[in-house]
């Protein structure tokens, strides 16, 4: 029974799907299928009728009915053509010739002008964006038709005297109350998934630019279209690069080399994260990470050491089985930087300040597989972590500058 619900499930989303396309927008998909469904269900009203009218061997509106459905057909058959405006408008032709056919045959009392209800409204669910004004068209004509039929009802007899006018009425109405419950069932479904589908790829976008920029910076982007550069007064820099590099690039085939850093970057991202750290770039074999621009934290300088032996303690596990011997010098230092984003397209977080090139110099001048500190960030981290003192070291371009091994 399972099995039997499946493939009748599978059939009737197949037909709903015909004519769309991976191309399609989701407005565009939802259209299409809600047209496929009003189509599917004219041509079920037909059928009804023809099966009522053929019982009591009424030629006339058997003929039309066959008719009327074929004109329903040729809607699916526009949509598997792609000739989505044609498509619509036929289901809009077939819906109010449906309509005036009916109340010629029936009249009247039939109930047939409850049709005209679901006549004006259906155009704006099935047309797409591009042929909005036929939509208007249509709708206004069948509202027009609507009230003449209404005011002049007196005028609107049964031509088809075999036809009982009380079954008439109650088939019209109970299909037409149960075409729109369809309908509208249809189109809650298609809405709530054309929801999800967007709630899921605002996700995906949301995800990736939170691997590009920091929240804030995000969020002053959203809402204002721009951000502003902000000055951070204790924050933690931290800079690492890989001894021999150079020679390494020479060695080995480009694509292994990228693959070997994407693999230990993907593990030092994953220590940003566990430390509580944000990662800015990665330059080459260079990789600038910071600690302490979403807030104000006291304990930025203890993270940046924290991650630095948690990455160096990865390579030295990790080397123990891989062919390629990674060692990595690392430099920190403390102060106070300028943050933000520069340009207006392909935007780029990045770091401004002295700051930023002390700390590189501060790595250049230290040991692989050591961590080299600053003294402002010796002070910050004294007191949670054992420190050697390499006294005064010459750096390029700053000078002598004091620093310390973190054992």
């Amino acid at each position: 029974m399972g099995t039997n619900n499946k493939s009748k499930m599978s059939i009737f989303q197949r037909m709903m799907d015909i004519g769309t396309s991976e191309e399609f927008s989701i407005t565009e998909k939802r259209y299409l299928r809600v047209t496929n469904i009003a189509a599917i269900l004219g041509i079920l009203f037909n059928l009804v009728w023809l099966s009522i009218v053929i019982s009591i061997s009424e030629t006339t509106s058997a003929v039309w009915n066959v008719i009327l459905g074929l004109m329903f057909l040729l809607v699916l058959v526009l949509n598997q053509k792609g000739r989505r405006v044609a498509a619509s408008a036929s289901l809009a032709i077939a819906a109010y010739i449906s309509f005036c056919v009916f109340l010629y045959l029936s009249g009247y009392s039939s109930g047939i002008f409850t049709v005209c209800f679901l006549i004006i409204i259906l155009p704006y669910m099935t047309f797409p964006r591009k042929a909005r004004t036929l939509a208007h068209a249509f709708s206004v004509l069948s509202c027009l038709t609507l009230i003449a039929t209404v005011v002049f009802q007196s005028e609107f007899y049964a031509h088809n005297d075999d036809m009982n006018p009380y079954l008439s009425q109650i088939v019209n109405i109970s299909m037409t109350a149960l075409i729109c419950l369809a309908l509208i069932w249809s189109l809650s479904v298609l809405i709530d998934r054309s929801e999800d589908s967007l709630i899921a790829e605002q996700k995906k976008s949301d995800d990736l630019l939170h691997n590009i920029l920091p929240a804030n910076i995000i969020k002053d982007l959203k809402e204002r279209g721009e951000t502003i550069p902000k000055r951070h007064n204790n924050v933690s820099i931290l800079f690492t690069d890989f001894e021999g590099f150079t020679q390494l690039v020479a060695s080995i085939p480009a694509i292994h080399l990228v693959n070997e850093l994407n693999d230990i970057f993907g593990r030092f991202d994953e220590i940003m994260e566990e430390t509580s750290v944000e990662k800015i770039e990665t330059i080459g074999d260079a990789y600038l990470a910071a600690c302490g621009l979403e807030d104000e934290i006291t304990n930025h300088a203890a993270n940046c050491v924290t991650a630095a032996k948690k990455m160096l303690a990865y390579l030295e596990e990790r080397n123990k089985n891989h062919e390629i011997k990674w060692r990595m010098r690392v430099g920190i230092h403390s102060g106070t930087i300028v943050a933000g984003v520069v340009g207006k397209k392909k935007f780029a977080y990045d770091l401004f300040g002295d700051t930023i090139n002390t700390a590189s110099r501060i790595e250049s001048t230290g040991e692989a597989g050591k961590i080299n500190i600053s003294s402002s960030t010796y002070e910050l981290v004294k007191n949670d972590f054992k420190c050697l003192s390499r006294g005064k070291i010459f750096a390029k371009g700053k000078g002598e500058l004091e620093m310390y091994f973190v054992n």
